[in-house]
């Protein structure tokens, strides 16, 4: 069964980090914290696998290295809560408590501009020599040197900015904030937006938006304990086609009997952690539960969810079209608190071809841990969970989550605010995990064999 590797700790935040974010077409990971700062850390990937291979890397094996390319030291004025990269690499946006949304992008600094003029080229941004070539041996960038720069502040949030999130096709851009709004913007040239949707229809806090990974579908959680789904109606505006409303009881977490000993251990409670367990004295949820944390499947076809009871909640779309509702068919026990951060990519170890292997999910959250999730489709005879039934190409089949790997105090004994995968368009770096969390720590793992 495999582990979860780390695979180092990387230069921190002063303060709590609370987003992880790697580039989707460059050796850059991104990450944010309450110290108002942007982090950048570039990465080196080791030798290829052959060819069709589709075999999880051995702990021994090479490792990719990291170290820290860029602080920027941002001009918000509280938390950078959120940062997003634009589908094409060559956008950050970032979110932040003091109720703005900042977009950055590489620029040649002004002495070098200066120079240019006098040789009478003008313009500020200018991709240097090779900058759309991929090298695994730097960031990509070739030529001058050049610095990350905000190019745009939008405004319009009454209060903190919670997450920011491009679409697939980098043509939108979306916020939402404890102002209980969700906005969305269209990217326009020369670094300009225009807001063309403000959604007002949580009653809470929004805590996370989330882009379809194909669509122009827009997912939104809330304090309120809803999931909204918003689309652009081509009879209207943006519209909220379902609210969605968690029901359905957590099934209780099940170790499968092959798991390995270093899973058994991170998932199964300590004596000791019982009886503090059985002191400690927590009154029922009087409210629904917040909902923290969004993710959709590779394929587009499910929504993963996590709420303050700590657990997973899977939802499929019913139907083909981009309002097509979705159904809660999933809900399983994972931790023991919130369920602060969700990511999902497809399975290192499996050919991109398959229909039934989903992918892997990693969840994290206030108990410390990080859990590795296989989900996949399957007969009903194969799941720990009562099943739950949807068609596949006219077979029945269930979706099935269990844990594959898992790490207990993974940022020792901090929260953990975020995970996120590394998932680019040319498959690279498949299996590469980032966390944040609240010591500060931005720390890389991968997922080995278990030898």
């Amino acid at each position: 069964m495999p582990q979860l590797q780390l695979l180092g700790g990387l230069p921190g935040h002063a303060e709590p980090a609370w987003c992880v974010t790697f580039n989707p077409t460059r050796n850059l990971l991104a990450s944010c914290s309450t110290d108002r700062s942007i982090r950048l850390y570039s990465y080196t990937l080791p030798s290829p696998s052959p060819p069709g291979s589709t075999s999880l890397p051995s702990s021994s094996d090479s490792k990719p290295s990291f170290s820290l390319n860029k602080v920027i030291d941002t001009d918000h004025k509280r938390t950078v809560r959120s940062v997003a990269w634009s589908p094409d690499g060559r956008t950050l946006a970032s979110g932040s408590f003091d109720s703005t949304v900042g977009v950055w992008e590489e620029v040649i600094p002004e002495s070098d501009e200066e120079e240019d003029n006098e040789d009478g080229n003008q313009g500020v941004y200018r991709p240097a020599a090779g900058a759309d070539e991929e090298d695994d041996d730097d960031d990509g960038i070739s030529g001058k040197e050049k610095e990350w720069e905000c190019v745009t502040t939008l405004e319009g949030h009454e209060s903190e900015c919670k997450s920011v999130g491009f679409s697939s096709d980098g043509a939108l851009l979306a916020s939402c904030s404890r102002d209980k709004s969700v906005w969305v913007w269209e990217v326009q040239p020369d670094a300009d937006f225009e807001c063309i949707a403000v959604m007002m229809e949580h009653s809470q806090d929004v805590k996370c938006i989330a882009w379809h990974p194909h669509e122009e579908v827009l997912a939104s959680a809330s304090y309120d304990s809803h999931i909204h789904l918003a689309f652009d109606d081509p009879d209207s505006d943006w519209t909220i086609f379902q609210k969605a409303h968690p029901k359905m009881p957590p099934a209780p977490l099940t170790i499968p009997s092959t798991s390995s000993s270093s899973l058994i251990a991170a998932l199964m409670p300590t004596a000791e952690e019982k009886a503090a367990e059985q002191k400690l004295v927590v009154p029922p949820l009087e409210e629904d539960e917040t909902i923290w944390s969004l993710a959709w499947s590779p394929c587009g076809r499910y929504l993963a969810s996590g709420g303050d009871m700590g657990g997973i909640r899977i939802w499929q779309r019913r139907g083909t079209q981009p309002d097509s509702p979705f159904e809660e068919i999933l809900h399983t026990a994972a931790h023991s608190r919130s369920v602060f951060s969700l990511s999902w990519t497809p399975s290192p170890s499996t050919p991109s071809t398959s229909e039934t292997d989903l992918g892997l999910l990693a969840s994290a959250g206030g108990d410390g841990k990080i859990v590795i999730w296989q989900v996949q489709l399957g007969t009903p005879s194969t799941n720990g969970h009562e099943p739950s039934e949807s068609e596949s190409e006219g077979h029945k089949q269930v979706l099935q989550i269990r844990p594959i790997a898992a790490v207990k105090d993974a940022h020792d004994v901090s929260d953990v605010n975020a995970v996120g995968w590394c998932v680019r368009d040319d498959k690279k770096g498949l299996g590469l995990l980032s966390s944040a969390g609240d010591d500060g720590s931005v720390k890389v793992w991968r997922i080995v064999s278990d030898e």
